[in-house]
């Protein structure tokens, strides 16, 4: 009997023969195989066009949130970190804003002082073209120095609005500490320190003029046309008026009322010294007259009326003739700067002086070009300071010679001065921007700014 072992080898060992599939399946197999080469194809193609069509759209930055990672995503797919790219939206592209226009300045300081550490300066809380309308009453600002303008504090200011036309103030005076008025162009009065302010009837005149001496003050009553901030411009008559200091009782002085311009439009000065009062008349004629309030009349030489070297000219700016600028000098002394036309930043400024109270002059010399004048003042020594735009010019000599005051000047330079003693006085910038007010302690020669926060 075999064994088991030799029927399997012999099994392995025999010649196999392999079994064919049914008829017709190599051709079945083909046609499959065709068909799907052809799909991939097909697809591949639709792909591709779907890339190319996405590609041709723009597709917006927008900053997804990643959650919780504390970064952000864009519709690409990169991720910026919070320094590249902050939480909070970014800024939209527009137009740079505009800046806002300029407020104007509020219109220059007024000044006054009686004695060397009382006085007072009066402006505006509103800019120009804001506190000149009569719904707005409350703008005006008083301040008082009772130390020579190193501190000041504000008092009680006159219940009016700034100038325009036939109403409003503009400027301030003092005789006393008690005794002041607020003018330019209406006419309001105190007696009691500012704690109450009167105002005085002027039948539409506009005051433009206002001076204290003794125990009386006197002012200036034209008929004007000017409006806003001119309002002493385009004047055609003016009168002289007087009252004593601590009353509201105000008359026309005779002899220098009812002064008519013949259609000069020219402003007047107005200057009191210790024993008389004078005012020069827009046709150049000079009156004078007592600090009494009695009659006034031209001042005469030789017999006629002697008429002054020039004429006042056009109203400056707060009323303040353009043309001749009138101060006294000592006791009976008297200087007139006579200005010509202004030329770029040059004008001639020509010196006249009279020892005889305005009867005659002489021509004492000719200040520096530079600069438009605006004020003339007298030292009770016989100084003169004259302000101009571009600063201080001193005179010790009458006019002869003169030099230019030193220390911190404000651009556009000034619109007063006025020396209070031999060696005080106080000048206001032009620029009301300024704020302050500038002392001299030195005669004139220097010049210091006092910050007075109206």
């Amino acid at each position: 009997m075999p064994e088991p072992r030799d029927e399997l080898d012999t099994w392995l060992s025999a010649q196999v023969q392999p079994l064919l599939p049914p008829p017709g399946t190599f051709e079945r197999v083909s046609r499959q195989a065709r068909r799907r080469r052809t799909r991939r194809v097909v697809l591949s193609a639709a792909s591709a066009l779907a890339i190319v069509a996405v590609a041709a759209v723009a597709i917006p930055g927008v900053a997804i949130p990643a959650l919780e990672t504390g970064h952000q995503t864009n519709a690409a797919g990169r991720v910026h970190s919070p320094a590249a790219s902050p939480r909070h939206p970014a800024p939209q592209a527009s137009s740079p804003t505009p800046a806002p226009a300029a407020q104007p300045a509020p219109p220059r300081l007024s000044v006054t002082f009686v004695g060397v550490f009382t006085g007072w300066a009066m402006g505006q809380a509103s800019p120009a073209g804001q506190c000149d309308q009569p719904a707005v009453p409350a703008c005006v600002v008083l301040l008082r120095t009772d130390t020579a303008g190193s501190a000041w504090r504000t008092v009680n200011p006159p219940p009016a609005h700034g100038p325009n036309g036939t109403t409003g103030v503009s400027q301030i005076r003092f005789l006393t500490s008690s005794d002041g008025w607020a003018f330019g162009p209406q006419l309001w009065a105190t007696h009691d320190a500012g704690r109450t302010w009167t105002q005085i009837p002027t039948d539409g005149w506009r005051v433009t003029a206002l001076e204290t001496r003794g125990s009386r003050v006197f002012s200036v009553w034209a008929r004007c046309t000017g409006a806003g901030a001119d309002f002493a411009s385009h004047c055609t008559s003016l009168a002289v008026y007087s009252s004593a200091a601590g009353s509201n009782r105000w008359a026309p002085v005779p002899g220098a009322s009812g002064l008519g311009l013949a259609g000069t439009g020219s402003a007047a000065s107005l200057m009191l010294t210790g024993t008389t009062a004078y005012l020069l008349a827009p046709g150049g004629v000079l009156f004078g007259g007592p600090l009494t309030g009695a009659a006034w009349q031209p001042v005469t030489g030789t017999g006629s009326t002697a008429p002054a070297p020039c004429r006042p000219g056009p109203a400056q700016p707060g009323g303040q003739p353009s043309g001749a600028l009138l101060a006294a000098n000592g006791p009976s002394g008297l200087d007139l700067l006579c200005t010509g036309p202004s030329a770029g930043s040059q004008q001639r400024k020509t010196i006249y002086a009279s020892q005889d109270g305005g009867r005659t002059w002489r021509r004492a010399g000719v200040a520096p070009a530079a600069g438009t004048a605006s004020s003339l003042s007298g030292s009770p020594s016989g100084t003169l300071v004259l302000a101009t735009s571009q600063g201080i010019e001193v005179s010790a000599d009458g006019g002869a010679t003169w030099s230019t005051a030193s220390g911190t000047m404000p651009p556009g330079g000034f619109a007063y001065v006025g020396m209070t003693t031999t060696a005080q006085g106080v000048a206001v910038p032009a620029d009301p921007a300024q704020n302050a007010i500038w002392f001299t302690h030195d005669g004139g020669n220097t010049w210091q700014p006092s910050p007075v926060g109206a």
